[in-house]
């Protein structure tokens, strides 16, 4: 089984609670911001500092945490990854829907311009593990994390705000 444990104090102590899936905004589950420790069982978890998946974000392996070192109070929605962090691959695609030039990369890239791709990628699928996702070179920029099986076919539609220029495997 896979979860997440989060709780109120370090050491594990105070109020808690726990998720099974993924938590867009721990305010419906009365959590937001007030996680000091925590306890992953099962796949990795990955946490962010907004709802809905956004701003800065941290994977958490299997193990507990009595402290949470620069997050205490931070986190705000979480993510399962389903089958872990030991495996990356993901293909992206210049164009919105899967068109235009692909390419399929297990490892980061600093600029998909090394790809033939006109500055770049507007869709991916194929996603295997979490990667982080930005909109400038050089892990710049806006940036969104995506995870296994996360398909999208046009990132603007998706409500990225910004197509794909680098992007590097999310490891805890």
């Amino acid at each position: 089984m896979n979860k997440l444990e989060l709780f109120e104090l370090p050491n594990f102590r105070g109020a808690s609670t726990c998720l099974e899936g993924d938590q867009s905004d721990l305010s419906s589950v009365g959590f937001l911001q007030r996680a000091q420790s925590l306890k992953v069982c099962g796949d990795p978890w990955i946490v962010f500092t907004d709802v809905n998946y956004n701003a800065q974000f941290k994977a958490f392996v299997e193990g507990d945490y009595s402290s949470l070192s620069g997050w205490n109070k931070a986190i705000c929605s979480a993510r399962i990854v389903s089958g872990g962090l030991d495996e990356f691959q993901i293909t992206l695609h210049e164009n919105a829907n899967y068109k235009g030039k692909s390419v399929t990369l297990t490892n980061q890239a600093d600029s998909l311009k090394a790809y033939g791709f006109n500055n770049a990628a507007r869709s991916q699928n194929k996603v295997i593990g979490a990667w982080a996702l930005y909109s400038q070179e050089n892990y710049h920029g806006m940036h969104k994390v995506t995870l296994t099986d996360d398909d999208i076919p046009n990132y603007q539609s998706a409500n990225w705000g910004f197509t794909v220029r680098s992007l590097k495997p999310v490891t805890p």
